[in-house]
């Protein structure tokens, strides 16, 4: 792993250009070229490609810290650099074959991902054959290959690297918020997929390793879990600080106050909003220093620290929606106006947190199951 503060730096450069293309990307409902193309530039979309093939191999810290400065500017840009990041990432799992044929062409190849085997499959000589669709598959109308997930002979969860040549996008992604991520359906036909191209995915969760790279070899859910805290971060983080900017900006109707920052009321919201991004701040720090320590030690984190590190992002996430609706309730309606800068991230927010990973329900009985050592627990992918 090779930690690289310069990622958020360039990260926070982009902000101009990302807000500038934000409006027309959520009407396109995809990410403008001049974004994908900043985002290329900086080094971000291979910030987590092996470093063997030109990539980043960044540690855990620094790209979080990097996406979270993304999303400032555009969460749906920051949401497809998590995604496409986590492709890259999964990919350094896969075996040297898979991954010298996905960078045959460089380092900037990108992978989205869809976890959830929406597919049949069967066996044949050398592969599998899978016929499925997957969404919402973030990121693929911008990507040149795909990771879905697929049933195994045994029923067990797979993961299939395919091109994206071979799969069709339908235009599905109708939303309330993160539009610009694209997140269409992929859908694939008698799609054939070599065994150097397949992942079983309950080894990869269990720590079971081929590589002794220190990135690629760190716990696979609490590694990808802990990412997607840092979107959510950037887009709580935007929001106070706009509030704060504004603040002496307006007063507040129907009272005496000529400036929101005298209201006792709005010092009070925003001091509920500025503690729950500090605190997810220390849960994200917390979470990634765990992670990337295990992974550098070689050692792999038991069951229950993996439920905790599931939890704490679901808990994280929340923390998050509970700051953006505290800040722009304080704000008032006009924070509801399409041409308000806050409205946006209101309904992207809303959107991102309702993703199955930081389901807050799933986490915490996830977690009180591997607490109290209740088994089976509700899903392998801890």
């Amino acid at each position: 792993m090779i930690a690289n503060p310069d990622l958020a730096r360039r990260s926070a450069a982009l902000r101009q250009v990302l807000e500038q293309h934000r409006a027309t990307g959520d009407r396109r409902r995809r990410l403008t070229d001049e974004t994908v193309g900043a985002l290329t530039d900086a080094g971000l979309l291979r910030a987590l490609v092996p470093r063997r093939f030109g990539g980043g191999e960044s540690d855990l810290p620094s790209i979080m810290a990097a996406t979270s400065e993304i999303a400032k500017a555009d969460p749906s840009a920051g949401w497809v650099v998590m995604i496409l990041g986590s492709g890259a990432w999964l990919t350094g799992l896969f075996q040297p074959a898979a991954q010298e044929e996905l960078y045959a062409d460089g380092p900037d190849a990108r992978v989205c991902t869809v976890l959830t085997p929406h597919a049949t499959s069967r066996r044949v000589p050398g592969g599998w054959v899978l016929d499925g669709g997957w969404a919402p598959a973030s990121g693929c109308l911008h990507s040149s290959w795909a990771l879905l997930g697929f049933p195994l002979e045994d029923g067990a969860p797979g993961l299939a690297l395919v091109p994206m040549g071979e799969l069709s996008a339908s235009d599905t992604w109708f939303t309330l918020g993160m539009r610009a991520t694209g997140s269409n359906r992929l859908v694939g036909k008698d799609v054939f997929v070599p065994d150097h191209r397949v992942l079983a995915l309950g080894p990869a969760v269990d720590g079971i390793r081929s590589t002794d790279e220190p990135r690629y070899r760190s716990a696979l859910m609490p590694t990808l879990a802990t990412y997607m805290i840092a979107p959510f971060l950037g887009i709580a983080a935007a929001v106070l600080e706009h509030v704060v900017a504004q603040a002496d900006a307006k007063g507040i109707a129907f009272t005496r106050y000529g400036k929101r920052s005298d209201s006792t009321a709005f010092q009070l919201a925003v001091a509920r909003a500025a503690t729950n991004v500090d605190l997810v701040g220390m849960i994200a720090d917390r979470s990634a220093a765990t992670v990337d320590g295990h992974a550098a030690a070689g050692t792999h984190p038991d069951h229950v620290t993996r439920a905790r590190i599931r939890q704490h992002t679901g808990h994280a996430v929340q923390l998050c929606l509970e700051a953006v609706d505290d800040l722009i309730t304080a704000s008032g309606a006009s924070a509801l106006a399409d041409d308000h800068p806050l409205q946006g991230y209101l309904r992207d927010i809303h959107t991102a947190a309702r993703h199955a990973v930081a389901a807050p329900a799933t986490c915490a009985e996830l977690f009180g199951r591997a607490l109290l050592g209740v088994a089976p627990n509700i899903t392998e992918l801890i």
